[in-house]
């Protein structure tokens, strides 16, 4: 025996350290900050959801501003997107479905998308988008796409 208390040995503390910090969470690094513009002939489109679609977690979502800008939120406002591949979808703002507030209650049918030139059909679905991006940790994440008819 070493004649410290169990309580005090150098690998029990160890342990704990590391216990302690990934409990505090010093930042998640399969998480990255993402941001960018939304444009369609060479104007912002204000007003679209962004969503990044990983293949097997949750996804990530922002609202474009007046300017076409958008930052996106996975776990915590503005916190970004988990990292790896995703695709990416843009779809009209619909009010009553804002990512930032909780989805209406089931009695309530959402509202029809807006008919919008500047988002394209084939931009609104994982399934059709040509979009694509592959958000880095540890790196600027910054996506910026042009909507083309």
């Amino acid at each position: 025996m070493s004649g410290l208390p169990h309580s005090r040995t150098p690998s029990f503390v160890a342990t704990c350290t590391v216990f302690l910090l990934s409990a505090v969470g010093c930042g998640r690094s399969d998480i990255a900050k993402v941001s960018g513009t939304v444009t369609w002939q060479g104007k912002p489109v204000p007003d679209a959801i962004v969503e990044f679609v990983p293949a097997n977690r949750p996804g990530a979502v922002g609202r474009t501003d007046a300017a076409g800008r958008y930052s996106l939120t996975t776990l915590k406002p503005g916190d970004g997107a988990f990292v790896g591949p995703v695709r990416v979808i843009v779809q009209p703002f619909v009010p009553g479905n804002d990512p930032d507030k909780p989805p209406p209650s089931p009695q309530t049918r959402p509202p029809e998308p807006p008919s919008r030139t500047d988002i394209p059909d084939r931009y609104r679905t994982a399934d059709k988008t040509p979009l694509t991006a592959e958000v880095v940790a540890g790196k600027k994440n910054q996506f910026d796409f042009e909507l083309a008819q």
